[in-house]
């Protein structure tokens, strides 16, 4: 979901850019969330709690500048996204310092707006891919391959099969180690030395084994099998899952 928040010391334009930027996602049904802040000190606050994707703000504020403000988000979270709003199409180049996604002008809103946000959404996207995507390279060929396809990797001495919720299987030479490491942050376990299983896929943990979506059983190391349930509880309770008993 892509977390936006707004800043704008002006209420009625503060209203106007929730209700244009709502309107925007909500036309093509894309996943959001947005919350507007009328202080830039209520906004930086929140930000140090809060992982945000987008901030719009206001330039023209009395207690503290659009520019300022961006600074100080910037040194809470350097990758963080900013476009300015303002009337003052002079400040454009005042802007650059803290190296800002685009300058929409208020006085052509619904015109920069939309082109604006067409390009961030590219940008976006691209990136997300990226995020869920596994580039594995060899002497002779790339491939890139889609994280939430991959079911499970089955670990054959120097190569690993990578079985696909397709059925097919790929065979990479990249050590399981290397993968783990990849993987283990988008939801992927190592359920025993020979496997790495997406969570996702996960039907059901018994005592010797991991039963997935497609039926089929692998084996899991009853050393790590206390581990392994944790792991998994944590990623369903990341998904939104409610566990019921102990």
């Amino acid at each position: 979901m892509l977390k936006i928040a707004l800043l704008d010391d002006e209420i009625n334009s503060l209203n106007l850019n929730k209700s244009i930027t709502t309107s925007y996602f909500e036309k093509d049904n894309f996943p959001h969330s947005i919350d507007a802040f009328s202080n830039p000190l209520n906004l930086i606050a929140t930000v140090k709690e809060t992982k945000y994707d987008l901030v719009i703000l206001d330039i023209d504020m009395p207690e503290m500048n659009g520019i300022e403000c961006a600074k100080k988000l910037k040194e809470i979270d350097f990758d963080l996204n900013i476009i300015f709003l303002s009337q003052m199409e002079n400040m454009v180049f005042d802007c650059f310092t803290v190296h800002p996604f685009a300058f929409i002008r208020k006085n052509k809103l619904y015109e920069d707006f939309f082109s604006v946000m067409d390009s961030f959404i590219n940008m976006y996207k691209s990136k997300e891919d990226d995020k869920n995507s596994l580039i594995v390279k060899n002497a002779t060929n790339v491939n890139t391959l889609r994280i939430n396809d991959i079911m499970y990797i089955e670990g054959n001495k120097n190569y690993q099969n990578v079985n696909f919720k397709s059925k097919e299987v790929l065979q990479i030479r990249v050590s399981m180690k290397d993968l783990e490491d990849k993987l283990v942050s988008k939801g992927f376990i190592r359920i025993q030395k020979g496997f790495l299983v997406n969570a996702l896929y996960i039907r059901r943990i018994d005592q010797h084994m991991v039963l997935l979506t497609n039926n089929v059983e692998l084996p899991i190391s009853s050393k790590r099998k206390d581990e392994i349930l944790k792991e998994y509880i944590k990623f369903t309770r990341n998904q939104g899952n409610v566990f019921l008993g102990n």
